[in-house]
């Protein structure tokens, strides 16, 4: 054994340059090779999500379960703030959910850095904007109008205020916002009496904003006094406002659109006739049924478990009720092939369907359901997509398509050999070598395996075998020191120690047995065995018998040199006391 004690000494250090070597290169890389998506510096985010995400994490770490749950929040929250700002077409929303879902299922599939993450979710919420945008005239505009301004109103001959409130929901500021009344010579559509040419305002800077509440803070004010026509007719006009402004260099221009209340004089009430005679022509809007969250109970999910989920779910319309709805819930399938495909969950009551006779307008529901996850499943989230058919008030058919994240987890099972200690006991001073197998015989990933020694007559040992994959095997070959003698049953413990994906700990122990014995002299000295002599002949010597003879065959060799080296010296004394007696006679 001291033979490979040795030879491992030798080769530690060129180790450890090797080890440096490779850890500073990769040092280099991290900080070179940029992320798709992330620019040259690999850290451009937006930064609504730079500040949910990236302020406390590491961007190069690895993504966990929690980041997954970030991101999807944050898209969710995104598409709330689209279906505030715009009147969505269906078919915009849509693709809406067709985008979300896709996002939502690459994210809870692919492991990823936490500055990969933000890339795509940067991406994603851009696809979401133009995706809400459809078949919206100017859907490419930044700036929008405080809705929390109330219409200004007046009589006719009478002055009136008009005042917009100038938010800028884009990435980058505009500057130098030169504003304009589209003015009209029909009454109908230009209430105002006409003063000027042209009567305009200038904003000199609105400044970006990381969020739609922050943009709304942002807001820059312009006002317009006008006098309201004699010829005005009583109702509620749209009074438009064309922008020109500058972002990022470019020249970029738009229409802002706000309203102004006009009483006319008697007999002039054409407008709100007209506009009633459209609202009755109009279809009804679409209502929209949304996911709003869920719950699980128990709230982490074991592969194998069967678990309660909630869904709770809002009819958004503000007008329209919504009947006869059957949501449908299709879990994801795992599989390489038709033949061995299979749902990730499946319901204990052999339906996935839930039927609702009606939902109020701005109503939630909960939707209950019992499910098992399969035994199987790797440790990662799954997605459940939940259907939505129903109708409205006029039984025109709808369905709309979203889904939920649930993240499973595997219940790690981690196994250890026999150890074999050569030698079984050794003197304090010397060394023994340690070596087992650590099993991974769950479906989940071990982090940082490490295996410490503990024990009052050693130190030392302590082997990282670092990240272990289902089915893999670390082995611990250690070399443990011996620093006091033994005075129990010679037990010392292995304590293996592990991380999951959200690093939690956990350690178990192996119990191994390893003597430690400690060579005591009274007086005097081996060497001096061979030297004539009854005076130099060594005393009792103080000796751990038992030790000894419970180390098995090392002990043994020990116990025969000994006595070996005893019998020697003593017929060595008798022949010197002989040769004495012979030259006295």
């Amino acid at each position: 054994m001291r033979g490979k004690e040795t030879q491992n000494s030798r080769k530690r250090p060129e180790q450890i340059a090797v080890k440096i070597v490779l850890a500073l290169a990769a040092l280099v890389l991290a900080f070179t090779i940029p992320f798709p998506g992330t620019g040259i510096e690999g850290m451009e985010v937006s930064a609504s999500f730079n500040a949910a995400l990236l302020a406390t994490k590491d961007p190069y770490a690895m993504i966990k379960n929690e980041d997954r749950e970030v991101a999807y929040v944050f898209l969710m929250e995104h598409i709330h703030s689209l279906e505030a700002l715009y009147d969505i077409s269906p078919e915009a929303h849509k693709r809406m959910d067709d985008v979300f879902r896709q996002a939502n299922v690459f994210i809870a599939n692919n492991d990823m850095t936490v500055s990969q993450l933000v890339a795509y979710v940067d991406e994603t919420e851009a696809d979401l904007s133009a995706a809400a945008r459809m078949n919206i005239d100017g859907a490419e505009q930044f700036l929008f109008l405080n809705n929390t301004v109330a219409i200004p109103s007046g009589k006719y001959n009478e002055p009136v205020r008009v005042m917009l409130s100038v938010v800028n929901l884009g990435k980058a500021a505009v500057t130098d916002v030169v504003i304009t009344p589209t003015q009209d010579t029909d009454p109908k559509k230009w209430p105002f009496v006409i003063q000027t040419a042209t009567d305009t305002r200038m904003i000199k800077c609105i400044s970006a904003a990381s969020s739609v509440e922050e943009g709304y803070r942002l807001h820059q004010d312009v006002a317009w006094d006008f006098i309201i026509s004699n010829d005005a007719y009583t109702g509620t006009y749209p009074i438009k406002f064309h922008a020109i402004y500058y972002r990022n260099g470019e020249i970029e221009e738009t229409d802002l659109v706000t309203y102004v209340t006009v009483t006319g004089r008697p007999g002039r009430q054409l407008i709100e006739e007209e506009k009633k005679q459209e609202t009755d022509t109009l279809p009804p809007s679409t209502p929209r049924i949304i996911v709003t969250g869920f719950v699980t109970d128990p709230a982490v999910v074991y592969a194998g478990d069967t678990f309660h989920l909630t869904i709770t779910v809002q009819n958004t319309s503000t007008s329209s009720t919504v009947s006869n709805v059957q949501f449908d819930l299709k879990a994801a399938t795992e599989g390489d092939n038709k033949e061995t495909m299979y749902e990730a969950f499946l319901p204990t009551s052999g339906s996935a369907s839930i039927f609702v006779n009606k939902i109020a307008p701005g109503e939630t529901k909960d939707l209950n359901i019992e499910m098992t996850a399969r035994s199987d499943l790797a440790q990662k989230p799954y997605v459940i997509d939940l259907k939505a058919n129903y109708e409205d008030a006029k039984h025109n058919p709808f369905s709309a398509t979203t889904s939920v994240s649930i993240p499973v987890k595997q219940e790690a099972r981690v196994d250890y050999g026999d150890a074999e200690v050569l030698p079984e006991s050794i003197e304090v001073g010397n060394q023994s070598n340690v070596m087992f197998p650590v099993y991974n015989k769950g479906k989940t990933t071990l982090y940082n395996v490490q295996v410490d020694f503990v024990g009052d007559s050693i130190e030392g040992g302590s082997t990282f075998l670092g990240k272990l994959e289902p089915g893999a095997t670390g082995n611990v070959d250690a070399m443990i020191n011996g620093i006091a003698p033994t005075e129990d049953d010679g037990t010392i413990r292995a304590v293996i120690s592990y991380e999951d994906e959200a690093g939690n700990v956990t350690t178990l122990e192996k119990e191994i047995t390893l003597f430690v014995y400690e060579m005591t002299y009274e007086e005097g000295d081996w060497g001096d065995m061979g030297d004539f002599g009854g005076e130099d002949m060594p005393e009792e010597k103080a000796f751990p018998w038992g030790p000894v003879i419970g180390g098995g065959v090392g002990g043994l060799i020990v116990l025969i040199i000994i006595i070996s080296a005893i019998a020697s010296s003593a017929k060595k004394k008798k022949a010197r006391q002989q040769e004495l007696d012979d030259l006295d006679d």
